[in-house]
């Protein structure tokens, strides 16, 4: 054997030698060895203490601070000052205005003034589109009647309202105007009291139908009865009676 050959038998045995190690520190059917996670800690180790020093790990908040999908979040929940939490209806204490807040009084002058202007224009204006006209007389009989209060209306608005101590022994004209051709309702309010004894009342309300003719004048008098006795009779024989009764004549005259 050459010196070339045994130097070939000798590098094969070392081959042979390190392919045998190597198969013998195999182990079969070996599975993987699991990977370590990041920050899980070995196993046997102790669990490191989180220094003073080091910040905090951030806490996740809940559900109901989380926010919405938009990512808003809530604003936080009222708490009283005990710690208690307070509905999200209850006002705080520095929510409302201390004392009370009064309007400022309202200008009656200048309401009245407006009404008085605003009529005016409605007189006007029926005046130019309408050429028939109403006039309202009344008459009040009744030796010891007192009116309390009388009011005139017309198609359920109010014409005329009678002052205090209203007398009308003579025939008074309480509305005069230009009024659209046709039916009209005329109602008449009065309640009154017995100068023998303020106690004995009576209150009434009548309305009367008329129709007003086209470019005419309807005069529509009113005339309020009162033979009352009950005020006399009843605190004598306890047997008295009202005797109350409006009537109202119309007839058509030239404007």
């Amino acid at each position: 054997m050459t010196g070339s050959q045994s130097k070939i038998l000798m590098f094969a045995a070392v081959l042979l030698l390190a392919f045998g190690a190597r198969a013998q520190g195999a182990k079969p059917n070996a599975e993987p060895e699991p990977k370590e996670q990041p920050g899980t800690p070995e196993a046997g180790a102790k669990p490191v203490e989180a220094d003073a020093d080091d910040p905090q790990p951030e806490v996740q908040p809940d559900a109901a601070e989380a926010g919405d999908d938009l990512g808003e979040r809530p604003p936080p929940a009222k708490r009283s000052d005990d710690g208690k939490r307070l509905s999200p209806l209850t006002p705080r204490p520095d929510e409302f205005p201390k004392g009370e807040v009064k309007p400022p009084p309202p200008d009656y002058d200048r309401l009245l003034s407006d009404i008085a202007a605003l009529r005016g224009r409605v007189a006007a204006l029926t005046t130019t589109l309408f050429k028939s006209k109403l006039r309202i007389i009344v008459e009040i009989e009744g030796d010891y009647a007192r009116v309390s209060s009388f009011a005139v209306t017309l198609d359920d608005g109010v014409v005329f309202n009678a002052p205090e101590r209203f007398v009308a022994d003579d025939e008074k004209t309480v509305y005069e105007h230009a009024v659209a051709l046709g039916h009209h309702v005329i109602g008449v309010e009065i309640e009154r009291e017995d100068a023998r004894g303020k106690q004995y009342k009576t209150w009434q309300t009548s309305k009367f139908s008329v129709v007003v003719p086209d470019s005419q004048l309807l005069e529509a008098h009113v005339v309020v009865e009162d033979d009352s006795d009950m005020a006399e009779d009843f605190p004598d024989d306890a047997d008295g009676e009202y005797d109350m009764r409006v009537r109202l004549r119309a007839r058509v005259t030239e404007p």
